[in-house]
């Protein structure tokens, strides 16, 4: 298992204006596509420093992977998906060779007391209760 840690804003300011600028709703809202891309670029490059705070090495997995998310903040739990899309992403070349449902068949969103987002790179395993 490959584990990170990404850290939210230091202050409860911080943290309230990242919820509002990365959250779901923003989209909803009808965010700038030049917008989206910037927040793109840096939420990709916020996963990059992650990765290498936790000396996570850059080699790509053999296998399927699912991907977990744990978040501590006041978003719902169905409500990052853009920042979950956005670390997948940064992601690729660096542990995934792609995203797509060869190498990335599952990806969930939780909620943890950690005050960071913990994000959990395991392998895949099919559950085959869900097959029926």
């Amino acid at each position: 298992m490959i584990k990170f840690m990404i850290p939210y804003p230091p202050t409860k300011a911080g943290k309230t204006a990242w919820n509002k600028r990365y959250g779901l709703n923003a989209y909803y809202a009808g965010k700038h596509h030049q917008v989206r891309k910037k927040d793109a670029q840096e939420l990709h490059t916020i996963a990059w420093a992650a990765m290498k705070q936790a000396m996570v090495r850059k080699k790509m997995v053999t296998g399927p992977v699912e991907v977990r998310f744990y978040w501590d903040d006041n978003l719902d739990v169905d409500n990052h998906a853009v920042i979950g899309k956005a670390v997948v992403d940064a992601m690729k070349g660096y542990l995934l060779p792609e995203d797509n449902r060869k190498w990335v068949r599952k990806v969930s969103h939780e909620f943890w007391d950690g005050g960071a987002i913990l994000v959990e790179v395991r392998e895949y395993e099919k559950n085959t209760d869900l097959y029926l």
